[in-house]
């Protein structure tokens, strides 16, 4: 087993942190890997004590790679973690960052740090009034290392005043957008969370927090209404264009579904071949056949849809964009027939469901057709492959060659299938 190989088994990685003195359980969450040059590997780290964390290894297949890494790191005054001062060196190829250090996210202290808060997040509160320290608590949702972080802050005053909050902070600055986005929206009677600030040049957003359940919650317990998903899904659809939204273009996903493939094929040999042979299907069946852009989603499948009090609700808009319907319900379909295979635990009735929520949205509009429709799932099951890949599902050795079959069997036989439903 190599060094990298190492990093990304659990046993393995404990073993090597024990070695360097961080007591603590390793299991990997997620890969991002640069063919030849670097891999970045996120871990969740598990402590005796029953507390954890975060953190991750950036792999460089060049030691003075690592060197200079690390050298620029030390100068970002590493603060000190639960397992070890901030940083430390694994190995000649390897440095480690424990959270909050982060090597792009620099601030990052500020919005999950109690004490930090008291500052960062002071113009949400009177100006008479302070954060409390003590009654404020934050837990980490989502965490992909130098890229973005997702928080929900329940924040308290020590006048006794009580916010929920959503807080996103990224490598890029578009909070102000992700904002308009979100009140262009709301102006037109679709539900998604009350943007509040958008603070750090941009960077991080900060939105109410709405308590609800996944769709994929009441798909499992048989509550969910696949007519009236499809029935939100197009009123989604046919909300007018915000100013500057970003165009969602078939050959952007070509290109985007066919990148994704050519990484893992250099991260894993093995697959390369059929990583290969499903991009070329891609691109020789890739339809030419153009519609009016609507306003998308971008990322719609059944975590982004909650079911609130108030009705339905869509959250997560970093991919709003302007483009093919065929696109979000692609994705939707797609994510829908890999639930079962990623998570068996979950109900068999995903992927059926999905089905009846895209034929009751077809059945509103003619104007979708079944080749479309068929391409736009094969690059969403494609998604979900490299998803399994990048984020070590169980068993993703399988699962996602397995993934990559049934998008090229999708291409071929240009229609979405019974088998294909059926996995």
């Amino acid at each position: 087993m190599s060094e990298l190989e190492e990093l990304l088994d659990e046993t393995a990685a404990t073993a090597r942190l024990n070695a360097t003195g961080i007591n603590a359980t390793a299991t990997p969450l997620y890969v991002r890997h640069k063919p030849g040059e670097t891999t970045i590997i996120a871990y969740r780290f598990d402590l005796a004590d029953g507390s954890s964390t975060h953190g991750y290894a950036h792999w460089c297949n060049d030691p003075a790679r690592a060197d200079q890494i690390l050298a620029k790191a030390k100068t970002l005054r590493p603060r000190p973690s639960l397992i070890s001062n901030g940083l430390d060196r694994i190995d000649d190829h390897t440095v480690l960052y424990s959270f909050p250090n982060d090597a792009r996210l620099r601030r990052l202290r500020w919005y999950c740090d109690t004490r930090k808060m008291r500052r960062s997040l002071a113009s949400l509160v009177d100006p008479d009034d302070l954060i409390s320290r003590t009654d404020t608590t934050t837990g980490v949702l989502r965490y992909k290392p130098e890229r973005r972080v997702v928080n929900h802050v329940s924040l308290r005053t020590n006048a006794g005043a009580h916010r929920e909050l959503l807080i996103r902070y990224t490598t890029k600055p578009h909070a102000s957008e992700l904002s308009q986005v979100a009140r262009h929206l709301r102006a037109n009677g679709i539900s998604t969370p009350k943007p509040l600030a958008a603070l750090e040049d941009g960077r991080v957003s900060v939105d109410e927090f709405i308590e609800g359940q996944q769709l994929q919650e009441t798909i499992a317990t048989g509550e969910a209404n696949p007519e009236a998903i499809a029935n939100s899904v197009a009123r989604f659809h046919s909300v007018g264009l915000p100013a500057r939204v970003t165009a969602r273009t078939r050959s952007k996903e070509l290109g985007r579904a066919t990148g994704g493939l050519l990484g893992l094929a250099g991260w894993r040999p093995e697959l390369a071949q059929a990583a290969s042979s499903t991009a070329e299907l891609l691109r020789r069946t890739q339809p030419t056949a153009c519609v009016r852009p609507s306003l998308l989603h971008g990322d719609l499948h059944s975590k982004n849809v909650l079911q609130t009090n108030q009705g339905l609700s869509f959250v997560d808009l970093e991919r709003v964009s302007a483009g093919d319907p065929a696109i979000d319900l692609g994705y939707f379909l797609a994510h829908g027939i890999a639930q079962p295979i990623r998570y068996p635990e979950l109900s068999p009735a995903a992927a059926t469901f999905a089905y009846l929520v895209v034929d009751h949205y077809r059945q509103q509009s003619n104007a979708m057709s079944e080749a479309v429709l068929t391409w736009h799932t094969a690059v969403g099951l494609i998604d979900q492959a490299l998803l399994v890949a990048r984020h070590l599902d169980a068993n993703w050795q399988t699962t996602t060659p397995r993934l990559l079959d049934m998008a090229s069997a999708t291409l071929s036989q240009n229609r979405i299938t019974t088998r294909t439903l059926q996995l």
